[in-house]
């Protein structure tokens, strides 16, 4: 299946916290995971985690919960 994906901000107290949503790109409703990343963040096999999700028919938000340590 093929997914979208696209960089959003949520605001927080403590600042932005980007975050990758993706989903599948048919128009549609969709069940919905958050996935928390490691320590490192948005990894290469973070996205690829979220985009296999994605491709079985789920929108996915990974956000970077450790982003008050940039």
């Amino acid at each position: 299946m093929i997914i979208e994906s696209q960089d959003v901000d949520i605001e927080t107290s403590r600042g932005p916290m980007r975050a990758v949503v993706m989903k599948p790109a048919r128009e549609g409703r969709y069940p919905g995971v958050i996935a928390f990343s490691e320590i490192f963040q948005l990894t290469g096999p973070v996205l690829r985690l979220g985009a296999a999700i994605a491709a079985r028919g789920y929108l996915v938000v990974l956000p970077e919960i450790f982003h008050e340590f940039e």
